[in-house]
């Protein structure tokens, strides 16, 4: 891999837009996996089983999954800003709603319409990049933007944990309090979003009439070569699809367990945050790193690293291990990230690239739903969570196989005017 070379004109981009779309993103992703925390006590509370919880975990997947195409295309009739934000409000009524659940079926109903809210909006802002960026350039966007990922579970862990500490304030269950702090954020933000974003760069205020014309210059260069209805795309979009649904297997296996593993390993409550952040920060650190390379060829070994954070998990049943695979994993799995979306989404443009990422993100979601959902299966019938750590292992070291081929086959992609 080569280092990218500093661009002023993308650097302006990056200062305006990855800031401001961190931070939802943050939001939206705490929003979905602060059941993980909320887990520790609601599932004794609400008499949840370790298979239902799993399945309520990834149950949010599957209608997730299932509207993703529909909410891209109408992403690009609507605008970014005004789509995004009306997303925002509608996850962040439900999750506040959450705190209200009387049982499985009012649960798992929370979670199926997180899942239709939310479901617009990640491959929303992954095909919002591709108005703002060439794919030269994108590897680095997605990178920063994705550090969002690994900092919401490092900073949101610890105070997930704290929030749990509220148990019995005004007559609410810890649990509850998560869900009320953790979902308004989403409301507010949601109403900021209609005046702080711009849905494309001609309407960019921010942006002078010669560095749009640049911005023009530079994408048409890096245009796709290839017909953006040819039957060759389709072994490449099928292939990705497979990766990213293997991959998402044990990112969300990962996220979901991560606290009920360190806890029955010997951590308490508030330390499980604190030793979340440790995961995740290492991961933040590793797709730090990433976001300052250009190329595909290290993807199946990252890949394969987080299979083999996962296998010292399930080998050695220790606290200390069961740290040390974990950020192992962590930082496999969130360097490989934007080097795959930006594989994944150089090979189209225009409606094509936003249908196709829907297409991958979609099947990605349905890895989310059977990583935790097999978990939790596992753990029940087995009263351990070493067989669905082995299980995630498999699962995420055959995506390495199956990305081994694409990503060596794929070319990194060039800035205008360098030719090899």
């Amino acid at each position: 891999m080569t280092s990218t070379a500093p661009n002023p004109l993308h650097g302006k981009i990056i200062r305006r837009l990855v800031p401001y779309l961190m931070l939802i993103y943050m939001v939206a992703f705490l929003d979905r996996v602060n059941i993980s925390f909320a887990a520790l006590t609601m599932n004794h509370d609400l008499g949840i089983s370790e298979t239902l919880y799993g399945f309520a975990a990834g149950v949010f997947f599957l209608s997730y999954c299932l509207f993703q195409v529909p909410a891209n295309m109408l992403l690009s009739r609507i605008g970014a800003r005004r789509w995004l934000g009306t997303l925002m409000v509608l996850w962040g009524i439900d999750v506040m709603a959450t705190a209200f659940v009387a049982g499985s079926p009012s649960y798992v109903t929370a979670r199926l319409l997180l899942g239709i809210a939310e479901s617009g909006f990640y491959p929303g802002i992954i095909f919002y990049f591709t108005f703002w960026m060439p794919p030269s350039a994108r590897t680095r966007i997605l990178a920063l933007f994705l550090l969002s990922l690994p900092l919401c579970n490092a900073i949101g862990s610890p105070i997930s944990a704290h929030i749990l500490l509220m148990d019995g304030i005004r007559g609410l269950h810890g649990w509850q309090w998560l869900f009320l702090i953790e979902g308004a954020p989403a409301i507010l933000l949601g109403g900021a979003t209609w005046f702080i974003l711009t849905d494309t760069p001609r309407s960019a205020q921010w942006l002078t009439e010669e560095e749009k014309a640049q911005l023009a210059n530079d994408m048409l260069a890096e245009l796709p070569k290839a017909p953006t209805g040819s039957g060759r795309m389709l072994t490449p979009i099928l292939r990705d699809s497979a990766t990213y649904f293997l991959w998402s297997s044990g990112n969300y296996g990962l996220i979901f367990f991560l606290p009920k593993i360190l806890t029955g390993r010997g951590a308490s409550t508030l330390a499980a945050g604190w030793w979340a952040t440790l995961t995740f920060g290492v991961g933040a650190i590793a797709m730090y790193f990433a976001s300052r390379t250009r190329g595909f060829r290290t993807l199946p070994l990252l890949i394969a690293f987080a299979a083999v954070g996962f296998a010292a998990v399930a080998l050695v049943p220790s606290l200390s291990a069961s740290l040390a695979g974990f950020c192992i994993a962590a930082a496999g799995l969130m360097a490989s990230v934007p080097i795959f979306w930006s594989l994944a989404a150089s090979r189209l443009a225009g409606q094509a690239a936003g249908t196709a990422i829907a297409i991958v993100n979609s099947a990605g979601a349905v890895g989310a739903f059977c990583g935790p959902y097999a978990m939790g299966w596992l753990r029940d019938h087995t009263h351990s969570y070493v067989a669905g750590l082995w299980a995630i292992a498999a699962s995420v070291f055959v995506g390495a196989l199956f990305v081994l081929v694409d990503a060596r086959a794929v070319p990194a992609p060039q800035p205008p005017g360098v030719h090899h």
